[in-house]
């Protein structure tokens, strides 16, 4: 993640009901922590060399995503599951010293669709994160920064919401109106200037305008220390209905305008479609070699998780989709 400073501007705490819904209905099934920590220890594992964007080990994080996102038996996004663009370095990462690291780079998106049904399907609700990190440096050996919150803890978060998305379609889950079809993103080459999300704003794979949300997860694994916040939360004033209406009890968050170009969703809310960026915060280990697994409150995760898969079913079965509410000075 690109380092942002919160301002933020509401406590909101929100009690929802609890009771539970029959398969087929708007409830998706479970979340796995189990499933997390294993997306969290290969894609944090020292052996990615920290994803730097362009390098091979990018590459290796995106065909571990998009062979998850096959096993998962989600449609591909784009042919193949990679959309590949090209890129410029700037100097966000340690590496930036390196000569041979400041070439123009070639990056991949990696996308996958569960399509929607009835009469809601031509409309798109996006989950997102970036799965890039800012590499290694050597000191004698390799010193690598992992990136376990940014933005591994993300990318395995929106991995399991994925998977539990397609199970909940797999077991006739919709509304009255049938479903929106969501597109599950992963971005490259975040961390040098959101290129791979504002490669994919540039090049749609379906028209902007059919896009009624955008939800963001970029460094996510921070709960207990420093709670939640949804930046972006102004960009539709119907934010707190949908999120009365999610199952279970919500956790009291933060909401914040700070940050809005900093990281995925910043493209989108350009194109002027409501989003909602799930963050934890920045801390001491941020674009250091000490953010590890070791640091990721995985109870947390989950808590969120809860509330992101339960978000992504109400946006997809909800007769009205949210209604952008007007550019702001985003910072």
């Amino acid at each position: 993640m690109r380092r942002i400073l919160l301002g933020l501007i509401a406590l909101v705490p929100l009690a929802c009901d609890s009771s539970p819904s029959s398969p087929g209905s708007d409830s998706p099934p479970v979340l796995s922590l189990e499933n997390i920590e294993e997306h969290l220890g290969v894609l944090a594992h020292d052996s990615m060399f920290g994803r730097w964007a362009g390098s091979a080990e990018e590459l290796m994080a995106a065909e571990y995503i998009r062979d998850e996102f096959i096993e998962y038996g989600l449609d591909p996004g784009v042919a193949g599951y990679l959309q590949t663009f090209g890129g410029q370095l700037n100097s966000e990462s340690p590496n930036s010293a390196d000569p041979s690291r400041a070439a123009p780079l070639t990056s991949q998106n990696v996308l996958a669709v569960i399509p929607g049904e009835g009469i809601l399907a031509g409309e798109w609700v996006v989950l997102g994160a970036h799965y890039d990190h800012v590499g290694w440096v050597m000191n004698g050996a390799p010193i690598v920064y992992n990136g376990a919150d940014d933005n591994a803890s993300g990318t395995a978060m929106v991995l399991e919401l994925a998977r539990s998305l397609g199970e909940w379609v797999a077991i006739g889950g919709g509304g009255p109106r049938g479903r929106r079809s969501i597109m599950i993103h992963t971005y490259g080459a975040e961390e040098v200037g959101l290129v791979g999300s504002y490669y994919f704003c540039n090049n749609p794979t379906v028209p902007m305008g059919d896009i009624v949300a955008m939800l963001n997860f970029d460094m996510v694994g921070r709960f207990s220390q420093n709670g939640l916040v949804l930046i972006g939360y102004s960009s539709s004033a119907d934010w707190l209905e949908i999120l009365s209406e999610v199952d279970g009890e919500l956790p009291e968050f933060r909401t914040s305008d700070s940050g809005l170009n900093r990281s995925d969703q910043a493209c989108f809310y350009a194109y002027q479609r409501p989003v909602l960026f799930f963050h934890t915060g920045t801390h001491n280990e941020y674009h250091t070699p000490l953010d590890d697994i070791g640091l990721i409150d995985f109870d947390g995760m989950m808590t969120i998780g809860e509330v992101a898969v339960g978000l992504a079913v109400r946006l997809a079965v909800r007769s009205e989709a949210p209604v952008f509410s007007g550019v702001r000075g985003a910072e």
